[in-house]
């Protein structure tokens, strides 16, 4: 995958599509209808951008275009994560964990589910 930025309307209908599979334009766009208002038309050129970009497919089935996703949700956070963390914080994982800890939006439940993350973690690369 190229060098690419991803627009928060792409996260968004890349989600739908990690979700939900092969879908249509018309599929998408009600569900985003139902979060926010989206034109069927902006939606599609979106996602005609996003097949142009490798993020999707595109099949035609009798007069209907299904979109899949290529790009792996898993794949795309990583690489978005590591750019904003070289952006950001000069490529410092722990930069990012410090500045996460600090920056006081963690509630206890995210606390103690960080210290089961560590503990398996520690016991992995033991």
């Amino acid at each position: 995958m190229k060098k690419i930025n991803v627009s928060n309307l792409e996260w968004e209908i890349l989600r739908i599509i990690w979700d939900k599979g092969k879908i249509t334009v018309k599929e998408i766009n009600k569900v985003l209808s139902d979060q926010n208002k989206r034109a069927y038309t902006t939606i599609q050129t979106y996602m005609e951008r996003m097949v142009e970009k490798g993020f999707l497919t595109k099949e035609k089935i009798g007069l209907v275009n299904f979109y899949k996703a290529i790009v792996k949700e898993k794949n795309l956070i990583n690489k978005e994560i590591s750019k904003f963390t070289q952006n950001v914080f000069a490529g410092s994982y722990s930069n990012l964990a410090a500045y996460l800890f600090d920056a006081d939006k963690l509630e206890k439940e995210d606390i103690e589910m960080i210290k089961k993350m560590i503990e398996e973690k520690e016991k992995e690369n033991d």
